[in-house]
């Protein structure tokens, strides 16, 4: 069967998903985006309205009590100042939680800047809008936007006949009457968005996930690929390693005797009378390695012999080996050294 006409039945490769990811390709929500901003801007309404509504009122009664002809450059002045010392705060926060929401739904990606004319275009830039799947994402967007719309206005809807009242307030009473009323269409907006959000977030990662999944036969090829990678290679030798060095210390306390250079190689040796035609090499390593492995060997009480030329010649062989015959003379004199330490002979 031809593998584009494969059914995509398996799990994405930790490969894949990397390479999607720095496409791009990341499970994302702009309404869980759109949830965290207006659960900012609510909490600074929250903490600071005080704060919010003494700049507003100030701004508002310095413009209003500037002489008519004042230098325009001091009225614009006055008002980009205090208008940041509103807005700044909601500006500040949006765009951190906007960061912070895309990092928790999969990290900022950043590519590398590349020239693609394709985008350069305006018609492929129109026909993307124009098609089918656009004309669907902005008939959607409409939609949560008039249902959110209602939901507020219904909830809502006896504070407004306070509206046509407001100009008659002063400026502080009308400030606290509309904000009041903002504050209730923000929360009612936030709970919208929230559960708009988690499901829109939840089928996100749904169709992602399906996206990503692999035939078997892009599954085996990637396979082949990897284990030629030279660094997945050399990631795979070092755990096999650290798997062979774990099992190895683990025969350390079962060892027969434990043969030093003396400080920088040890070797360990089991042997069972009548069970086994010759001494075996359990354990070996130098430096670090030796250094555990004579410390394990005194915790369990297995004996430590110093025997340079024997431990260097033993050092040379590999673990789970039989010694050679020509090295049978000496490690039987070093055995018998030590069945006679432990009164067995």
């Amino acid at each position: 069967m031809a593998d584009g006409f494969q059914e995509r039945t398996e799990q994405a490769t930790p490969r894949r998903r990397q390479k999607a990811r720095e496409q791009g390709q990341i499970a994302r929500s702009r309404e869980l985006t759109s949830m965290a901003v207006t659960g900012g801007i609510i909490a600074i309404f929250y903490f600071g309205g005080g704060y919010f509504f003494k700049s507003l009122t100030s701004l508002t009664g310095s413009i209003l009590g500037l002489q008519f002809g004042r230098d325009p450059i001091e009225v614009t002045r006055i008002a980009i100042i205090g208008g940041a010392k509103v807005l700044l705060p909601f500006l500040l926060t949006s765009v951190a939680l906007a960061v912070a929401t895309s990092a928790m739904q999969g990290g900022v990606v950043i590519r590398p800047l590349t020239f693609e004319i394709e985008k350069m275009n305006p018609l492929a830039g129109l026909k993307k809008l124009f098609s089918m799947h656009g004309i669907a994402e902005l008939l959607k967007s409409i939609l949560k936007f008039a249902v959110g719309a209602w939901i507020v206005y219904y909830v809502i809807r006896k504070d407004l006949k306070v509206l046509p009242t407001l100009s008659a307030m002063e400026m502080g009473e009308m400030l606290r009457v509309s904000g009041k009323m903002i504050m209730s269409a923000m929360v009612i907006a936030f709970s919208y968005y929230m559960v708009i959000a988690l499901i829109s977030y939840g089928v996100e990662r749904w169709q992602n996930e399906r996206s990503l999944r692999m035939t078997k036969e892009e599954v085996k090829s990637e396979l082949k690929d990897s284990e030629g990678d030279p660094k997945i290679k050399g990631r795979i030798r070092s755990i096999q390693r650290d798997i062979a060095r774990k099992r190895m210390m683990q025969e350390v306390p079962n060892a027969t005797v434990v043969i030093t250079n003396p400080t920088h190689l040890a070797v360990a040796l089991k042997y069972e009378d009548k069970k086994m035609a010759a001494p075996k090499i359990t354990a070996k390593g130098a430096g670090v390695v030796a250094a555990k492995i004579k410390e394990i060997a005194a915790e369990h009480g297995v004996p430590i012999v110093e025997d340079k030329p024997l431990a260097r010649t033993l050092y040379k062989l590999d673990v789970d080996t039989f010694i050679p015959e020509e090295l049978y003379v000496a490690v039987a004199k070093l055995l018998a050294y030590i069945y006679k330490l432990k009164g067995k002979i």
